[in-house]
């Protein structure tokens, strides 16, 4: 297993570093100015356009840029007279303006993202991993409960349509589940606000808790008013994804011949379906749950802007917005760890579920 792992974390190297060009070519590639964006200045002269796209760094080429944001740019300096104080550079980076003042400044500030900086945002002008940190507790707190609900519901769900084929249960769980994955998340959102929070008011329309004095959430059991419909809103999908897999493994897994041989000994029909088959059945569900556990932190961008939620979500569609692209790159760089991290784990449940499964 340990060997497997590591064998997957090397192979996982070149995709990891295709995935920061092609995002960051695209991004370069992406139409609008940063600097008429953040000022709301269209008519700003070309003279201090320059200069605030030099103290951006988004007026250098491609690939300087690129190096940058991956490697850093500290370790262009060294010591050339041995007094402790790092004064020399490179030619290459030596006409960087990196405060605006006009005038070319040598390297030394930015560590790129191989070491944990991200540098800083264009519009909030604070490090990129402090707002990302701010923001994860809130999307986790979101994607866990999506999760929990998805599985709870729909692992059940698709057992018993399994065990009861062609029953009204079963007729109308695929009806649901079909309307569930075909209507869209936000605009399913929208209804249930509308419904149960501006005509009903039984729970509030949008944000992660009310106003408190210390400005921090209470614990989560004193407001889950708030998190109830984004939560079910976001595991929607899930939920019918998980019910229609569950269903075609499980029906797969009653027709084999031990449980024919269950059903010979007398055993109940819930033992047979929840003790026998259903862990037969989570063998294929496994490939779902690696790249479940990442759509949920993809899906969960659509759910708390429309529920104003503030998670990471928010922060990559404002950032988009806002054209801040140093927060828009930081997120699709740990999504896409996160999604290399979810296929491995995918591999991993099968050994768990089925100890018969070796990974060699």
């Amino acid at each position: 297993m340990i060997k497997y792992i590591i064998r997957r974390l090397v192979q996982s190297i070149p995709i990891f570093f295709g995935i920061t060009l092609l995002s960051y070519l695209i991004l370069w590639l992406a139409p609008g100015d940063p600097i008429i964006r953040l000022y709301f200045a269209p008519n700003i002269k070309a003279e201090r356009r320059a200069e605030l796209r030099a103290q951006l760094g988004v007026d250098d080429p491609f690939h300087i840029q690129y190096l940058r944001w991956l490697i850093g740019d500290d370790w262009l300096r060294w010591d050339s007279d041995g007094d402790g104080i790092a004064d020399q550079a490179f030619e290459l980076f030596t006409q960087l303006d990196t405060n605006g003042d006009g005038k070319p400044e040598p390297p030394g500030s930015n560590y790129g993202i191989l070491r944990g900086d991200f540098g800083n945002s264009f519009v909030r002008k604070k490090p990129v991993m402090d707002i990302i940190a701010a923001a994860i507790p809130a999307t986790l707190e979101l994607s866990i409960s999506a999760l929990i609900i998805a599985m709870a519901l729909g692992i059940p769900i698709g057992v018993i349509s399994a065990a009861k084929k062609g029953s009204l249960f079963d007729n109308v769980a695929r009806v649901l589940a079909v309307v569930l994955n075909a209507v869209p998340n936000f605009w399913l959102g929208l209804i249930l606000i509308l419904f149960f929070g501006a005509h009903l008011g039984l729970v509030p329309l949008g944000g992660r808790c009310g106003l408190t004095l210390t400005g921090e959430c209470p614990q989560i059991l004193q407001r889950w008013q708030y998190l109830v419909l984004p939560a079910i809103v976001l595991a929607g999908a899930d939920l019918a994804s998980f019910s229609r897999y569950l269903r075609t493994s499980t029906l797969d897994v009653l027709s084999q011949d031990y449980i024919r041989t269950a059903k010979a000994k007398g055993l109940s029909q819930r033992q047979i379906d929840f003790r026998h088959a259903l862990r037969n059945a989570l063998i294929p569900f496994a490939t779902l749950l690696g790249p479940i556990l990442t759509n949920l932190w993809g899906g969960a961008a659509v759910i708390e802007t429309v529920f104003a939620w503030p998670g990471v979500g928010r922060v990559f569609f404002n950032g988009a917005i806002q054209q801040d692209y140093p927060v828009v790159m930081g997120i699709v760089i740990i999504s896409a760890v996160a999604t290399i991290l979810g296929l491995m784990l995918s591999d991993i449940l099968y050994v768990i579920i089925d100890p018969r499964i070796r990974l060699s």
